[in-house]
């Protein structure tokens, strides 16, 4: 026998002796038929875990199958309720657009009337868009903050300060050819 230790073999599962351990045996015989033992442990062992692997798998993808069923359930798959949602998003998008149109010609820049007007407030029940109360609150918005309006009269003209486009002295040709009649006669 070796100077070193043996520890005792550890069990596997179900109490079979663990894979590669053997209990002492004399003689050549005893050597085969315990590795031939601790095989066909192995093998059921392995048997036995790929067994219940399989079942463990077969009860998550049951378990995932039931939550998927009831996931579905409480979220619900109302058409209904989904085109509501639709339209709600139309409605919302039309009274932008609405509410761009009519600020276009009396704000500065359309989108300050998005940022400072309520636009819920602007839309129907129904989805439409009540184009009274848009007006009102874009006239309402250019009331209470003059600066956003848009300005109405042109720039101020500075006046003629003698730097203009000047008359020739003389007409302009009429044609390519008087052109060079007229640069021909001046050298």
């Amino acid at each position: 026998m070796s100077d070193t230790p043996q520890s005792p073999p550890t069990p596997g599962p179900e109490g079979e002796p663990a894979v590669g351990t053997s209990a002492p045996t004399s003689g050549p015989e005893g050597d085969q038929g315990a590795r031939a033992d601790d095989q066909a442990a192995a093998l059921t062992a392995a048997e036995s875990a790929r067994a219940a692997a399989e079942k463990r798998a077969a009860e998550a993808e049951q378990e995932a199958a039931r939550l998927r069923r009831t996931n579905a359930a409480s979220k619900g798959t109302d058409l209904d309720a989904i085109k509501a949602e639709i339209r709600a998003e139309f409605a919302a998008e039309l009274v932008r657009a609405e509410v761009r149109a009519a600020a276009a010609g009396r704000l500065r820049d359309p989108a300050d009337a998005l940022a400072l007007v309520d636009l819920a407030a602007l839309a129907g029940s129904d989805g439409s868009v009540n184009s009274a109360a848009v007006t009102s609150a874009i006239s309402k918005l250019v009331e209470s903050k003059p600066y956003l309006a848009a300005d109405s009269a042109e720039a101020p003209k500075w006046g003629d300060v003698g730097a203009g486009p000047r008359q020739p002295a003389e007409p302009e040709p009429g044609s390519p050819y008087d052109r060079l009649r007229r640069v021909q006669r001046n050298n």
